[in-house]
Order: C-alpha cells, then sequence, then structure tokens
C-alpha cells in the first residue's frame, strides 16, 4: 500500500475535473455530455480508481498482481499525466480550433427542441433510413446463418457451460468465416445507428405509428446485431445510447432517471454475469464490479511490463494491416491481443481468450514508448474535442442527434486503443452514412418535382383548374 499518496490523487482528481469543465461546458449529470461522460465513466471510473485500489490502497488483483512495483508506479503516473494533459488538449483545441465558449454552445444545444432537417416531414430522410435498416436486417440474417450457432442462443436454448460459450464467443468474434465488412459495418454497426435514428424520429412524430412501428422492427434487430458474439457490452452500450439520446431530445438529464438507468445496468450486468458465467461474484477484483473498476485498468501496468522487455515496441503495427506496412514496414497486430498471448496462451490455443482492452495509452506506449505515451493524451484530446464541437454545431436533427448518442457510447477510452483514435473505419461509416442520406434527400426531392413538371406539362390547363375559384373551394 502507498497510503501517502491518497493524497496526491485527490490533487489530481480536483485539477483534472476543474480542466474538464472548461473542456466541456459544464461537468453536470443533468447535461452529460461527449467530454463528461469520457472524464467520468473512461477515465475515473475504469482507470484512475483502479490503480489507485491497486496502487494506493493495495487491492489484490488476478491480473494486477503479475506486474512488479515499478510498472504499478509507472501506471499510476502515467494515468495521472493523461488526467492532466488530456483535458488540457481539449482547452486549447477548443481556443484555437473552433473558438467561442463550449458552455453557450452546450445550453444552446439542450436547449433547442428537436426538428426536421427541413422540410416538415422529413419523407426524403425516412425512405433513406428505412432502407439503411432493410440492409442492416439482411446483414444481421447473414451474420446469423454464417454463425449458425450464436452463442446467447445455444446458451438459452441448450444450456451450455460458460467454457463452451467462451468457445462460441471466439468462434462467431474472431474467427467468424463469413463476410467481415458486411458483419462489422452492416450488422454490428449500421443496426444500433438505424435504431438511433428511428428512436429520434419517433421522438420527432409521437403520433406517427408507422415510424414507432420501424423503430420496434430496428430495435430487435439492432439487439440481435449487438449480441451476434456473445459480447456482453454492446447490449449495455445501445441501451445507454438510447438513454443519452433519450435525453439530449428532452433538454437533460433527471436525477431519477439517471438513478433508474445506473440500477437498470447494474441489473443487466449481473444477469449477464449470471447466465455467461453461472455464479456472481461481488468484489472490488471480481465479478462485474472488478471488471469495471480494475480489470479495465489491468491492461495498463501488463502493457508496462511486456513492452518492451517481454516484447519489442510494436513500431505503428497496430494500424491497419495496409497503413502498417505501409507507413511502417510491419504486420499488423494490436497490443491488446499480444498481452493476451503472452499472459494466457493456453486459453488463446483453446479459442476461450481474446484480448486485454485497457486505457489508449496502453497501446500509444507499446507501439511508440515515451513518444507515444507523451503524445497520445494531445492527440486524443484534438480527436474528442472536434467531435464535440462538430456535433453541437450541427442542426438539431434525429439524425445528429442518433450521430451524439452513438459517439458518447463509442468515444470510450477502454475498449478500442490510441489507433482508434487515428484511424476508425467504424466513425468514417457513421459519418459517410450520414453524408449519403443528405445526398439521397436532396437527388429523391429533385426527382420528385422533375416529376412533378412532368405531371404539369403533360396536362395542359391543370393548373387552370387547380387554380379556379370552384377547385379551391370544392
Amino acid at each position: 500500500m502507498h497510503l501517502h499518496y491518497l493524497s496526491i490523487s485527490a490533487l489530481i482528481f480536483i485539477a483534472s475535473f476543474r480542466l474538464f469543465q472548461m473542456a466541456s461546458g459544464s461537468m453536470s449529470l443533468r447535461r452529460l455530455n461527449i467530454v463528461s461522460w469520457f472524464f467520468y465513466f473512461g477515465l475515473i471510473l475504469q482507470s484512475f480508481i483502479g490503480i489507485n485500489l491497486a496502487f494506493v490502497f493495495g487491492v489484490e488483483h488476478y491480473l494486477i498482481s503479475r506486474v512488479a512495483e515499478e510498472h504499478l508506479i509507472l501506471s499510476y503516473w502515467s494515468i495521472a499525466y493523461t488526467l492532466i494533459a488530456l483535458p488540457i488538449a481539449m482547452i486549447l483545441t477548443q481556443k484555437f480550433v473552433w473558438g467561442g465558449r463550449v458552455r453557450a454552445k452546450l445550453l444552446a444545444y439542450f436547449a433547442t427542441p428537436l426538428r426536421p432537417l427541413q422540410s416538415p416531414k422529413d419523407s426524403a430522410l425516412l425512405t433513406f433510413w428505412g432502407g439503411m435498416s432493410l440492409v442492416a436486417l439482411a446483414a444481421t440474417l447473414y451474420v446469423y446463418s454464417v454463425v449458425g450457432q450464436a452463442p446467447f442462443v445455444a446458451l438459452f436454448s441448450s444450456n451450455i457451460s460458460s467454457f463452451e460459450f467462451a468457445q462460441l464467443r471466439i468462434e462467431a468474434g474472431r474467427e467468424f468465416s463469413g463476410n467481415q465488412y458486411i458483419r462489422n459495418l452492416f450488422s454490428i454497426l449500421l443496426a444500433p445507428f438505424v435504431s438511433y435514428v428511428a428512436f429520434a424520429y419517433s421522438s420527432l412524430y409521437p403520433h406517427n405509428r408507422k415510424i414507432k412501428l420501424w423503430f420496434f422492427m430496428t430495435f430487435a434487430t439492432a439487439v440481435l446485431a449487438v449480441t451476434s458474439d456473445g459480447q456482453k457490452l454492446p447490449i449495455l452500450n445501445y441501451l445507454l445510447a438510447l438513454f443519452f439520446i433519450r435525453g439530449f431530445i428532452r433538454g437533460g438529464f433527471t436525477l431519477a432517471r439517471i438513478i433508474s438507468i445506473a440500477l437498470l445496468t447494474v441489473f443487466l450486468i449481473s444477469l449477464l454475469y449470471i447466465v455467461t458465467t453461472g455464479h456472481l461474484e461481488i468484489g472490488l477484483a471480481q465479478g462485474p464490479i472488478g471488471r469495471i473498476l480494475m480489470t479495465a485498468v489491468a491492461g495498463v501496468p501488463l502493457h508496462f511490463m511486456i513492452f518492451p522487455s517481454l516484447h519489442p515496441f510494436l513500431q505503428g503495427a497496430s494500424f491497419p494491416g495496409w497503413l502498417a506496412g505501409t507507413l511502417f514496414g510491419v504486420e499488423h497486430a494490436r497490443s491488446a491481443r499480444v498481452i493476451m498471448e503472452i499472459i494466457n496462451p493456453a486459453a488463446v490455443e483453446s479459442g476461450t481468450a481474446g484480448v486485454i482492452n485497457t486505457l489508449f495509452i496502453a497501446e500509444a506506449w507499446a507501439n511508440f514508448g515515451w513518444a507515444g505515451l507523451i503524445a497520445a493524451p494531445f492527440i486524443v484530446g484534438f480527436v474528442i474535442q472536434t467531435i464535440y464541437n462538430a456535433l453541437l454545431t450541427l442542426p438539431k436533427t434525429p439524425v445528429f442527434v442518433a450521430a451524439m448518442g452513438f459517439f458518447m457510447v463509442n468515444t470510450v477510452i477502454v475498449i478500442g486503443g490510441f489507433v482508434d483514435f487515428i484511424w476508425n473505419v467504424a466513425w468514417m461509416m457513421i459519418f459517410l452514412w450520414i453524408l449519403l442520406s443528405i445526398f439521397a434527400r436532396q437527388f429523391l426531392l429533385s426527382l420528385g418535382r422533375q416529376r412533378q413538371q412532368h405531371l404539369q406539362t403533360s396536362i395542359p390547363g391543370e393548373d387552370v383548374i387547380l387554380n379556379s375559384p370552384t377547385h379551391r373551394l370544392s
């Protein structure tokens, strides 16, 4: 234990909170936003608390106990550095790139009512996203046809063991034999996003039964899509995104709603642990609590232990294969997978282990050493603040509110890695689909105008009839 570090941790937390308040515009729970959620969930709940439990209070954890004290010390100070450098990068980005007071933008965003993009009914946009929901449904059905025995389906229908469930997870995820692009982009990514759009439209047009039915269809498709590989987190992220979108539309989050969604999340996590492992452990280092507080940060000291002592620095290998080869001349390798292969090779060999995801600075260290560790918070801070400002600046329409909900749960810093903030195909596809929806709207509207002009020119005298006093009275 290093209890004398407790006062340092308190000072770091206070300083970081104040800096994030300047970067986000508000740290109020009633106005949760991308930056404040990033701080509360990713940095504090999944990183800073865990490293303090392990280093300051000496709480034992099955992964962290493998590392030497020097790696824990390095992890502690690296996370502390991130807590300070990250919001500074955001503040500088706000000042020199975006300008203006971000607080005013945030307050205006929550105060602005949801509206259609341009036309009162947004029929052209609804046509586009309705078509995309059919694409997502087809892609999800394709995934299930390839997987054959989906983990959760097998779990509830065949009563398989937790070991068999873990094997099915790896087979459905890492060993998926079908087209990865269809699975990742058009099922796992597109299905939830279309559902977010449908949910926002159902709020904009609450009395439209067709739109409500559309949302229920996309809801079912999204649940099937995000659970196809047996992971627990995606379904929770999907439901959280719906909660965030609802709060953005209604102008804020009430304390009662936050408490209820927190309790619901705890219940779902506990339920998923019971059905997938057959038991539920309660403790700071075990079960769902340990998974959130300590396991999520355990990868940081493991990265310091393994790179470069047990494995050479990756030198950019965590970028996609074609980028890693072109820019750095190395073969693709994610550090989270390398860590798992080293600390638990038997589980990797048996097909029951995947990766050890953790705070983004770990992957930056694994690839570029000290240079990556120092630069990573500034790069990530710039990216997050840019996305945040862009979404606050865009009109508050169902599609853009859906994008805000998507990025609330997909900029969490312990799921992917440092590279995902530089090259992220999922984010690019979301922006591409939004652009396509706007272009498709213009195209459909132009077709409608051409058809109307054609009808008017093909029926001489129609304008005279339509504009006659008799017709107006009928």
